[in-house]
């Protein structure tokens, strides 16, 4: 009896061991697949990185802050550009009505949103002194991010760059924001939102409702243009707040939903990132979202606390000494 139960399991064993290795081949195959179809549907458009003012002495100039060589090279800071373009196939006839950095820190599982604000006076390379959405204009992604790290002494080599038409969709796809808005901004909203309908082809249905509403993607890119209730600092408060909903909305998916969410929104912007490379990232992401969703800092370079409005050569622009707003970068992206 015990010969038999013995010679049950020699050959029960190396069945299980075929079973879990075929489950793993097929993990693997849908992976490689889902990862390679992702990629075939995003529109890439790649930088000439040693063209884009990398500050390599970066680390250097943090030991104020004692970070960590291995925390440091695993931040990840990614330009993010919103351009009012309405065209997806050609975001270059936009402007870069959005300057955003965003900062994933992996070791402290915070998200860091920091707004730089479109009228900052700031050098642009080749152009002079002007404001630093311009440099978006003249030389789209790799001037502009040439210009955020020659002007804030950054090492940013990659962008995530989406227009009206992909935000409308990713805000649809994820199942709309919850947002507290006004009677005024409801109202400003409104004259914004013939814009978003007319950009989707679909017919103007006005807001009738403020407080605490829920928006579509055409409403929520409405309010996200709101400079008129406020200030132009306000509007962008209004665009990480959305910005963060998203990502909140996206954190309550399961994995396989939050893949077909990343499949959806890769084919909505342009970028130079290798998804592949962060594939470890975004499962830990996953695993850890509460953290991270709950490690969310959103602030604005220049603040409004040493920098001010200015006319020069009668064009306003939002002025700052650039070594404080340099220092105020680093202080949120490697110190809190």
């Amino acid at each position: 009896m015990k010969k038999e139960e013995k010679k049950k399991r020699i050959i029960t064993v190396p069945r299980v061991i075929i079973a879990i290795v075929v489950i793993i081949i097929l993990i693997i195959t849908i992976t490689i697949f889902m990862i390679t179809n992702t990629l075939s549907n995003m529109m890439k458009m790649e930088l000439d990185e040693a063209d884009l003012a990398v500050n390599n002495e970066l680390y250097d100039e943090l030991t104020e802050y004692g970070i960590t060589k291995k925390e440091f090279d695993s931040i990840i800071n990614i330009a993010f550009f919103g351009s009012d373009s309405r065209d997806l196939s050609n975001m270059d006839s936009g402007r870069a009505d959005t300057i955003m950095i965003i900062s994933v820190n992996p070791t402290k599982k915070s998200i860091k949103m920091i707004s730089i604000p479109r009228d900052t006076y700031v050098n642009v390379p080749g152009y002079g002194n002007t404001k630093i959405n311009h440099s978006y204009a003249y030389g789209q992604e790799q001037l502009a991010i040439k210009t955020i790290n020659s002007n804030f002494g950054l090492n940013i080599t990659e962008y995530v760059t989406i227009n009206f038409e992909g935000l409308i969709n990713v805000i649809n796809a994820v199942g709309g924001v919850d947002i507290n808005i006004s009677k005024e901004e409801r109202d400003v909203l409104n004259e914004y939102l013939k814009d978003s309908y007319q950009i989707m082809g679909k017919e103007y249905v006005p807001m009738t409702e403020y407080g605490d509403v829920h928006l579509n993607g055409e409403q929520a890119l409405a309010h996200c243009r709101d400079r008129y209730v406020g200030s132009d600092f306000t509007r962008a408060e209004r665009q990480r707040e959305v910005l963060t909903e998203v990502m909140g909305k996206i954190s309550q998916k399961s994995f396989g939903e939050m893949l077909d969410l990343v499949d959806i929104f890769l084919q909505q912007v342009r970028t130079n990132i290798n998804v592949s490379e962060y594939l470890g990232l975004a499962a830990s992401a996953f695993t850890n979202k509460d953290e991270y969703m709950n490690n969310i800092i959103s602030a604005q370079v220049p603040s409004t606390d040493y920098g001010k409005g200015d006319y020069i050569d009668g064009v306003y622009y939002f002025v700052a000494d650039l070594d404080t707003c340099k220092k105020d970068m680093y202080e949120y992206i490697y110190n809190k």
